[in-house]
């Protein structure tokens, strides 16, 4: 019987895209994140993935409407 993945992998979430987790991120300094990239590598991703959650959880932002 032939193997099924069942939980296929989706892309990353944007927590997954945060500077922390990044290979060129050179910490906080004064609350301002140094990046030691000249632009963010993971743009894309980080567009990807917003757009992902904006379709799965559509609009449920409460705060922006009172």
């Amino acid at each position: 019987m032939a193997k099924r993945i069942l939980n296929r992998w989706k892309g990353y979430s944007v927590a997954d895209c945060d500077c922390k987790y990044c290979l060129y991120y050179g910490g906080k300094r004064h609350g301002e994140v140094k990046c030691l990239a000249d632009e963010c590598v993971c743009k894309e991703e980080l567009k990807a993935a917003a757009r992902r959650e904006r379709m799965n959880n559509g609009s449920k932002d409460k705060s922006r409407n009172p």
